[in-house]
């Protein structure tokens, strides 16, 4: 890929493209309340700070695109009697996307707020409702966009292009709302379950829509279609030192969707399960305008160590090793930290 973008039409296909997509982490559990607010504090303990970052397609390109985020969580019991068990959960997070190529940025800071439901004592069954309002910025720099008619017609595009060319920063509100269900199946496994809808406003993500230039005839308005999230987490605790977790993510947003599937161990060490080793394998594949394609099959490794946890992830691009004949790689890493961890309550998945 060329290091420098010399016309529009390149720019508005990746203009479409980051529309439609929103980031996306292969370790979605570190940060789930960002993609459904009713995960907001569903965790054992009584406060989450979690951060992660991605570089994602290294070596299809000589700049990755990187995501970055960092959120934090804490629990707000009720403290009557008769809704023993209930709590609020609130949370905050900071995420940002950039494609270095062109400096296309993307920030988004929320606040997220949840009512979690105690619905059977004994199994600590929980229904959770929560809600999310943020504020989504996106910018673009034009001093690493050429046009044609820049060109000297020798060697350099150093001349002042015509494009009529809008404010190249703008922010939008952001709604979220979300459901989760965690609930005992038997005496070995649980499941949590939840269901989110974004961009409930549709926001107008065009640059283009406070525009004032009237020579401009071109489009002004490119709403964001809603998106659906769906998370589904499988618990199976096969001994004391010893669980399984089974786990799927679901994204579809207008034509686009995203299933990211995987599957990984958690050993624990020692009587008091203070330190904890975690290995795993993830796949994900995404639906275009007409199929579903194979995107990427990823690994995973983790340590916890008493209430902070670390994960490495690595992802092989094997829808790009068929179309460019070589394989891109992607890298995640995160970092979790849990105050006053209670390994007695319901477990959800760390990664």
């Amino acid at each position: 890929m060329p290091k420098r973008i010399r016309n529009l039409a390149l720019l508005v296909f990746w203009h479409f493209t980051l529309l439609a997509q929103d980031v996306n982490f292969s370790q979605f559990n570190v940060i789930a309340s960002y993609y459904n607010p009713a995960f907001t504090s569903a965790f054992n303990g009584n406060f989450k700070v979690s951060a992660i970052h991605r570089n994602q397609w290294i070596g299809l390109q000589d700049q990755p695109i990187t995501s970055f985020c960092i959120s934090g969580d804490i629990k707000f019991d009720l403290g009557f009697q008769d809704y023993k068990g209930d709590y609020f959960g609130a949370g905050v997070y900071f995420i940002t996307d950039r494609t270095q190529l062109f400096d296309w940025n993307s920030n988004e800071i929320g606040l997220l707020i949840a009512f979690h439901k105690l619905l059977d004592k004994t199994d600590k069954n929980y229904l959770s409702i929560g809600f999310g309002l943020g504020v989504t910025q996106r910018s673009v720099n034009y001093d690493n966009i050429f046009f044609e008619d820049q060109f000297d017609g020798i060697s350099k595009y150093n001349g002042t292009s015509l494009e009529l060319l809008p404010p190249n920063i703008f922010s939008r509100p952001e709604l979220k709302l979300g459901l989760q269900h965690n609930m005992a199946l038997s005496s070995k496994w649980r499941m949590q379950s939840g269901l989110a809808i974004h961009y409930i406003f549709k926001p107008d993500l065009s640059f283009y829509k406070e525009f004032d230039n009237t020579d401009y005839s071109g489009t002004r308005s490119i709403k964001s279609p809603n998106k659906i999230t769906a998370i589904l987490n499988l618990i199976y605790h096969s001994s004391s030192s010893l669980d399984l977790f089974p786990k799927l993510l679901f994204t579809a947003q207008g034509p686009h969707q995203l299933l990211n599937t995987g599957f990984s161990v958690r050993k624990s060490f020692y009587n008091l399960n203070q330190t904890a080793f975690h290995a795993g394998i993830t796949t994900r594949v995404v639906k275009n305008l007409s199929s579903y394609i194979p995107a990427d099959l990823g690994f995973h490794v983790g340590f916890e160590i008493k209430d902070f946890l670390i994960g490495l992830h690595y992802d092989i691009g094997i829808k790009d090793a068929v179309k460019y004949s070589s394989p891109t790689h992607s890298f995640e890493i995160s970092f979790t930290l849990l105050g006053n961890y209670d390994n007695n309550g319901y477990i959800c998945p760390s990664f």
